[in-house]
């Protein structure tokens, strides 16, 4: 089934301005999806229909920033629907 995989522009940077630590934080999730529904073929041939939710297109979207658990390093934002 597909699903979303990236990586996006999340940063933390110190504003002399507000004179603390500002962060910025997004995600890769789905933009858009739809039903759709396949027959699963049992062993003994018969045949059951399953619907899923079928992801069409990903992007970054903009989320609460959470302390990590460790450091990540900073890649290049992008996608990949699989």
């Amino acid at each position: 089934m597909p699903y979303c995989e990236g990586s996006c522009n999340t940063f933390t940077k110190y504003s002399e301005a507000a004179a603390a630590m500002e962060h910025s934080c997004s995600c890769c999730k789905e933009t858009r999806s739809s039903n759709r529904t396949v027959d699963l073929v049992c062993p003994n041939g018969g045949r059951v229909p399953f619907t899923y939710m079928h992801v069409e297109e990903c992007s970054c979207g903009h989320t609460e920033c959470t302390t990590p658990a460790r450091q990540h390093v900073r890649r290049k934002r992008s996608f990949t629907l699989l």
